[in-house]
């Protein structure tokens, strides 16, 4: 609940702090003393837009905080929401008992600043952890109330826990079947451009394949082209090389003098005489006859390779056409054929990929009828509990208005399914029409075309007193949830938002004496002009303080005797409650 509410330079007030307490505290004062900045300064600290012009002429920022203190179930998600966000909840005394500081600052530029725990957090942190905190209703949640969301969710709420579970199944049922959904468009969407991609790849695996590619070969034919085109030359060059080794002569050519074999076998044999005189030369003569060895292989080898060497026209010709059909693939799949390869490679891996989301959009089929009969059930459970809370929530209003001047007043709720599931929304197949026969005589009609705002006002305070024990927040707040009524309806409308108040904390903005004598704590507010200023205060009263309240807003005369009999009367009639 509420503990404290600080404002300092808002709208037209300068400086105030509110001292708040369980049960049901009333807001009372004249018209433009500044009721409606505070009710303004709490939906600040609920996260509603801030601007520039809520702050005082005079100052250069506007600040509210608020003590907010809190238990119970309410506790766990507070907690887990504003240590999210970086702040921290302060435990009181070792009692499981919460304390939270909530804090808006707004500059004169527009600027702001949102605190939680002494934390800077963002306005939607703030958003989340107020509304597990405070309930603000006024004219716009009147309004709301002609508004089929907003009737869903009063009817959900009415369902309690068995309701909440179902609605949950339900959501998760919901979200699978979309999954699949959105799944299967997104394949079928990509289909027409997949069918072409598939005709490339296909083209391009086969194309490649028939080939019979083999990495490097692009070298080794280009280099074995170039052999066969300078035959001669090698064959002058090979050939002149062994002539020198072995002095065999090229045909039609004479032999050249000494070849080196030649040489070499003349140096072996003065060093064989050398070794009979000093064995120190038996190395050098290993060496020489190893050189004999390897240039007589070497000439072996010439030999080899110029009986191997040849031109076949007919080789030469497939060789290059080879080479030609490995140019054109090169330039349409890659640099060499090694990048050819791999292209092929991913290639298959992409075409593989695609034929398995066509066999994945065949299974998709199944699985999303099989998905639409979960969700069907669950919705039907929904249904049906939703079915089961509207015939109780029927009755608690009834109930209700019955004591608020409306005994014959009959309330049905009307469910509706919708039968296209494309249609559904997170909160079900149904929708909702609150029905309203206010007389005896009348007959049901739709509550959001045909109620007038004192029977809105009194169904909307039936519904939340209806509601009080269904785990209601911390707070409510009632902005003149009174409006339009009066006399014995007005008594009646603070007998039941004092009963609310045993339940929850209950703050209420009203002009009605009848519903302020009901109240726990009466605060005041009241406007001062000063000397160049005009200053909102805010005071607690009671006693001879409260009944002149009271008196005021019977009769406007604050002083009126006979005013303040009857400010008595409703005084220990609301002391009765």
């Amino acid at each position: 609940m509420l503990e404290s509410l600080t404002i300092s330079n808002l709208g037209i007030i300068t400086a105030a702090s509110i001292e708040l307490d369980s049960g049901l505290t009333v807001l009372t004062g004249e018209t433009g003393a500044g009721k409606s900045m505070i009710l303004q300064s709490i939906g600040l600290l609920m996260g509603d837009r801030a601007s520039a012009e809520l702050v005082l002429d005079s100052a250069d920022r506007a600040r509210v905080d608020c003590e907010v203190k809190f238990d119970g179930t309410t506790a766990s998600l507070v907690i887990a929401l504003v240590e999210e966000s970086g702040g921290e909840c302060e435990e009181i005394d070792n009692s499981g008992e919460r304390s939270l500081l909530i804090s808006r600052e707004i500059t004169n530029s527009g600027r702001g600043k949102i605190f939680l725990g002494g934390r800077q957090v963002p306005a939607s942190a703030l958003r989340q952890v107020s509304e597990n905190l405070i309930a603000l209703h006024g004219q716009s949640d009147q309004v709301l109330l002609r508004d089929g969301a907003k009737q869903l969710e009063l009817l959900d709420r009415a369902g309690g826990e068995s309701t909440i579970r179902a609605k949950s199944s339900y959501q998760d049922a919901l979200r699978e079947y979309r999954r699949l959904l959105k799944e299967q468009d997104k394949l079928r969407a990509n289909e027409s451009d997949q069918q072409a991609r598939i005709f490339v790849l296909q083209q391009g695996i086969s194309e490649i394949s028939e080939l019979n590619l083999i990495e490097g070969e692009d070298d080794q034919a280009a280099q074995k082209i170039s052999i066969m085109r300078n035959i001669d030359d090698l064959n002058g060059c090979v050939g002149m090389a062994r002539e020198l080794l072995t002095g065999a002569p090229e045909s039609g050519r004479e032999a050249r003098s000494t070849p080196v074999i030649d040489q070499l076998s003349e140096i072996a044999k003065s060093l064989e005489h050398g070794r009979a005189l000093d064995s120190d030369l038996s190395p050098h003569l290993a060496r020489i006859v190893s050189a004999l060895a390897e240039l007589s292989d070497l000439d072996a080898d010439l030999g080899n390779y110029l009986s191997a060497l040849g031109a076949d026209p007919a080789e030469l010709a497939d060789l290059e056409h080879r080479v030609s059909q490995l140019s054109a693939i090169k330039k349409k799949y890659g640099s060499t054929v090694g990048e050819v390869i791999a292209w092929r490679e991913q290639a298959q891996g992409e075409l593989d990929s695609i034929i398995s989301k066509d066999s994945r959009l065949d299974e998709l089929v199944g699985e999303i009828s099989a998905a639409l009969i979960v969700a069907t059930r669950e919705a039907q459970a929904l249904s049906v509990a939703r079915t089961k809370a509207a015939k109780i929530l029927e009755n608690s209003i009834e109930a209700e208005l019955g004591g608020l001047s409306m005994p014959f007043a009959r309330v049905k709720v009307e469910l509706e399914a919708e039968t296209d599931p494309q249609l559904w929304t997170r909160s079900g197949c149904d929708r909702v029409v609150f029905m309203l026969a206010a007389h005896e005589s009348a007959k049901p009609l739709p509550l959001s075309r045909f109620a007038s705002g004192g029977e809105l006002s009194r169904v909307m305070l039936a519904i939340e007193v209806a509601l009080a024990g269904e785990n209601p927040v911390p707070t409510m707040i009632f902005d003149e949830v009174d409006a339009g009524i009066g006399g014995a309806v007005a008594v009646e409308v603070g007998r039941r938002l004092a009963a609310l108040a045993q339940h929850t904390q209950v703050i209420v903005v009203t002009h009605l004496p009848q519903v302020a004598a009901f109240a726990d704590r009466h605060l005041v507010v009241e406007k001062k002009a000063a000397a160049n200023s005009v200053e909102t205060t805010v005071a607690l009263v009671h006693g001879e303080a409260r009944v002149r309240e009271i008196t005021r807003m019977l009769s406007g005369l604050p002083d009126s005797q006979h005013g303040s009999a009857h400010a008595i009367e409703l005084l220990e009639l609301g002391a009765k409650k």
